[in-house]
């Protein structure tokens, strides 16, 4: 996984504090380490789906990793989605494969997400990643019922009282920042 120096939320004229960096967490409370794949890892590993949802009314490229407890939103990406942040009451840690440790004290809280139509919300911790807009996981994940083909890369939300909703991933991973590339 690549991940960029974190960076400080965007202003905003509402309530709400914090700030990304490195260090030590601030507050009590508990700290958390995950590892976090690249997208060629993701696309090829039968433990993790990738592809493309709207989050706030916008495409994202999107992760749902099954392995990790919260759900995350690139820096650059929280610029556009027209939600305020909150601090955390205790930061937490993020570790990559890369042993490099990050500090996320900020979260975006109710941020709609459209799954094949199907509209719910989410809370994104600030994340400053590079490889993803949005990783989706199992504080998302288990209040949908939702069950993951990673093999197929299909996500299935099987609510009570919900018509079944199914989503299809991405098989091969071709940049979605590129326009337009020539293979050979």
């Amino acid at each position: 996984m690549v991940l960029a120096p974190l960076a400080t939320p965007p202003a905003q004229p509402a309530s709400g504090g914090g700030r990304g960096g490195r260090g030590r967490p601030r507050g009590g409370g508990q700290t958390r380490y995950y590892a976090l794949p690249n997208p060629t890892e993701a696309v090829a590993s039968d433990s993790v789906i990738t592809g493309v949802v709207l989050v706030c009314h916008r495409d994202s490229s999107v992760l749902f990793d099954p392995g990790t407890i919260y759900s995350y939103v690139s820096s650059y990406f929280a610029l556009h989605l027209g939600v305020c942040w909150d601090s955390l009451s205790s930061s937490i840690y993020v570790s990559t494969p890369l042993r490099d440790s990050f500090v996320v004290d900020c979260v975006y809280r109710s941020c709609l997400v459209a799954l094949s139509d199907f509209e719910t919300r989410a809370d994104f911790l600030l994340l400053s990643i590079v490889d993803f807009d949005v990783i989706l996981v199992m504080d998302w994940l288990s209040p949908h019922y939702a069950i993951l083909d990673c093999h197929a890369k299909i996500v299935t939300l099987t609510m009570l009282g919900v018509s079944r909703v199914e989503w299809r991933g991405t098989l091969d991973h071709t940049p979605s920042r590129v326009i337009s590339f020539l293979k050979a």
